[in-house]
């Protein structure tokens, strides 16, 4: 019984810890989408060339000469 009680509690312990590395993974994918993830619509026709993107902060307009 002694080594099934040791084992039961390591096991826990890598769960657990299992746990906070998933989680972990989880907040820095979502900080890399944020970061990451904006609406993009890239222009370019003859003589002008730019984007303009879209995100949680508004939208912004780059539009200039080649």
């Amino acid at each position: 019984m002694a080594n099934g009680s040791g084992k039961a509690g390591s096991n826990m312990v890598l769960g657990v810890l299992l746990g906070a590395a998933l989680v972990g993974l989880g907040v820095l994918g979502y900080f890399y989408y944020q970061h990451t993830h904006r609406d993009v619509v890239r222009i370019d026709v003859p003589g002008f060339s730019g984007t303009i993107s879209k995100d949680d902060k508004g939208i912004d307009i780059d539009v200039g000469p080649k």
